[in-house]
């Protein structure tokens, strides 16, 4: 599934992009007084704007569910990975195994995804018309063309504490 890991970047932020998305359809509808447009063509914008907060509503349930399945070492690793998050304790494996650990996962991931119905297919059709999944997903492209894991290794040395810190500071 290439949308996976898209979908791991915006989990822990999609209850904050519904709340979001909940005040801008509260504001619309409370200014549509200022808007030129149709009142037919009005009523199908917020309409649509309902049935994507609704799927993202649906996906944040699905995302809860596949995150109560996980252990906690697993969401520390997502939560580190994707999001940024330090883990509430220190990886306790090699930098080689923290890789390795992260392709089973991934790869657990996208089973769980299949399993609870969240497609390619699916995903593109509904969220890939949001800003907020656009974003995400040329940034997903941009990363792919520009990356190094020099930045990465040097984030897992100095937060594990193996190797030399200087040496992974100048990396």
């Amino acid at each position: 599934m290439k949308y996976s890991k898209i979908i791991m970047k915006a989990y822990p932020f999609l209850e904050n992009v519904i709340e979001t998305e909940r005040k801008n359809y509260t504001i619309r509808c409370l200014n549509s007084a200022y808007y030129p447009t149709d009142t037919a063509v009005f009523c199908e914008q917020l309409l649509s704007r309902m049935e994507q907060r609704k799927k993202l509503f649906d996906l944040k349930r699905k995302l809860d569910v596949l995150f109560s399945r996980l252990t906690d070492l697993e969401k520390d690793l997502i939560l580190f990975k994707y999001a940024g998050k330090m883990p509430r304790t220190p990886f306790k494996f090699t930098e080689r195994t923290y890789f390795r650990k992260q392709v089973k996962l991934i790869k657990k991931i996208e089973k769980f995804l299949s399993y609870l119905n969240v497609s390619d297919e699916q995903f593109e059709r509904d969220f890939m018309g949001m800003t907020y999944f656009k974003v995400l997903f040329d940034e997903e492209a941009a990363s792919k063309r520009k990356r190094s894991s020099v930045s990465v290794k040097k984030a897992f040395n100095i937060f594990t504490g193996s190797g030399d810190k200087k040496a992974a500071r100048s990396a």
